[in-house]
């Protein structure tokens, strides 16, 4: 079976390159990226995923072979598969989908394509540098069992909403739209996300249930909104007149990252770095980039508005609580973007670790956004 889709990049993408330049997408990068992802959801509904830096899962044939199991996943998982390897693969199974970039229309979103762009607002000494990721539309071919190409389809709506794609989502990177979704909403269909087990959320292991997501609506009042968020006034005016004029691709991250860290954080340094990350983390005594928990987009058009989004993945190792209310103040993030618009949040209100239920009615209302 075969499930070809074409996206249309509404932000950067990052898949890889040599000496730190996209020169094109990689196969590996995405692929990495929806295994993540698919990770994050499989245990979000109570499903098993193990952790594939330990590389735990192995199949075993003769174990296969005698499961008295009547459904083919349990099958499998007695013969030493996680929901996720089943999927993707793992030491004596492989991969029940073929990747493959059939067109790539992109192209480095400024040039020189190694430059990258330093924005620093105006308390920052430093700021973020931002790589030249790829912008246009390119098309993939998935090839593989009906079933697995099922679930790529329900997974690509769901990052299609609310995920990202490729690399460096904590700088904005990855967001996309689907050129032909009606006709992946119909493949969608056909996979159920319900069903896959109650077991409770793991530590370090991402998890949908601590996850929440956020979304900010708003229509400018005048065509230059942009020239007021923070930072963007010291980058030159090349790259800024490409982004705007011909990807219409805005990156408002640096703001919005240095508004909630350095001016609505009021907790431990410790945590700070834990939730928004650092390049220069000790762990084990070695030195080792420690991931943002926190990924918020650039702003991109969608219609007659324009749309920012992100989410955090909040384990119980965070003060979740805090962090959520300053993701989800209106204050902050007007402050950092100085337009009026709408924010909307999952959960509503105050912070709490949602059900596999939950995350199941989330996931299936992504068919119809």
């Amino acid at each position: 079976m075969e499930l070809t889709v074409t996206f249309k990049t509404l932000t950067p993408f990052w898949t890889g390159g040599v000496g730190g330049v996209s020169d094109r997408l990689y196969e590996t990068g995405l692929l990495g990226s929806l295994r993540w992802w698919y990770e994050a959801i499989v245990r979000g509904l109570g499903g098993s995923a193990c952790d594939p830096t330990e590389h735990a899962c192995n199949f075993d044939e003769e174990k296969y072979r005698r499961s008295q199991a009547t459904d083919r996943r349990q099958r499998l998982r007695d013969a030493g598969l996680c929901d996720a390897c089943q999927v993707f693969g793992a030491t004596g199974w492989r991969r029940r989908f073929r990747l493959e970039v059939v067109e790539d229309r992109t192209r480095v979103a400024w040039s020189p394509s190694s430059e990258m762009l330093n924005i620093r607002p105006p308390d920052r000494r430093r700021g973020w540098f931002l790589p030249p990721g790829r912008m246009g539309t390119f098309t993939l071919r998935f090839i593989g069992e009906e079933e697995a190409l099922n679930m790529v389809a329900a997974l690509l709506l769901f990052l299609e909403q609310w995920g990202t794609l490729g690399a460096k989502p904590q700088l904005g990177y990855g967001v996309f739209q689907l050129v032909d979704r009606p006709r992946i909403v119909e493949r969608a269909r056909l996979w159920m996300w319900e069903g896959m087990g109650d077991r409770e959320p793991r530590p370090v292991l991402p998890d949908l249930r601590e996850f929440g997501f956020f979304r900010l609506r708003f229509s400018p009042s005048r065509p230059n909104w942009w020239l007021n968020v923070p930072g963007l006034e010291r980058v030159p005016a090349e790259p800024i007149r490409r982004l705007v004029v011909e990807h219409r691709a805005i990156p408002v991250t640096p703001a919005l990252k240095n508004q909630w860290r350095f001016h609505l954080w009021k907790g431990r340094p410790s945590e700070e770095v834990y939730v928004f990350g650092s390049a220069e983390w000790r762990e084990n005594g070695q030195q080792i980039r420690l991931r943002s928990k926190v990924a918020v987009t650039w702003a991109y058009p969608v219609g007659d508005e324009w749309e920012v989004r992100g989410f955090a993945w909040l384990p119980k190792s965070v003060p979740a609580q805090r962090v959520w209310r300053i993701l989800t103040d209106p204050n902050g993030w007007k402050q950092a973007i100085p337009v009026s618009g709408i924010l909307s949040a999952f959960p509503k209100g105050d912070w709490q670790v949602r059900s596999a239920v939950e995350i199941a009615k989330l996931l299936n209302e992504t068919k119809g956004a």
